[in-house]
């Protein structure tokens, strides 16, 4: 079965080698205020069919998060809900800091901030294996 991807209209989904790894990425350079974040949050939902999962997020498009987008998509309802482990990835200073700010929220998965693509899939699949290793003692 080939491995799914879709594009809304801010974001871009797909599968990544497993059907619970999910790569986001942001289609153009965007400031992000709460009713960005609901479309993002709600586009991932939809693409996941609402199923847990493990992110792969490139960041380097988003330009600045607004305090009240910052607080939902750092919520359990809201932007962190279904994640099961995330890497952030970054290649500009400004997504930087924006990466960090989602790998330090307190949250029930592990994250990580990246500069290459590459080593953050290697991470994530890393993290899905020992979740699922986990799972089984």
């Amino acid at each position: 079965m080939p491995l799914k991807e879709k594009e809304y209209t801010i974001t871009k989904f797909r599968e990544v080698n497993y059907r619970d790894i999910v790569w986001g990425e942001f289609k153009e350079p965007l400031y992000v205020n709460l009713t960005v974040a609901e479309e993002i949050v709600s586009s991932r939902i939809d693409f996941t069919q609402n199923r847990e999962h493990y992110m792969v997020v490139d960041l380097s498009n988003i330009k600045q998060v607004s305090p009240e987008a910052k607080e939902y998509l750092q919520s359990a309802e809201g932007g962190t809900k279904n994640i099961l482990g995330a890497a952030f990835i970054a290649n500009n200073p400004v997504a930087g800091l924006i990466a960090n700010v989602f790998v330090k929220i307190p949250a029930d998965f592990e994250a990580k901030y990246f500069t290459n693509k590459d080593e953050a899939l290697d991470w994530i699949l890393e993290i899905r294996q020992k979740n699922r290793g986990e799972l089984k003692s």
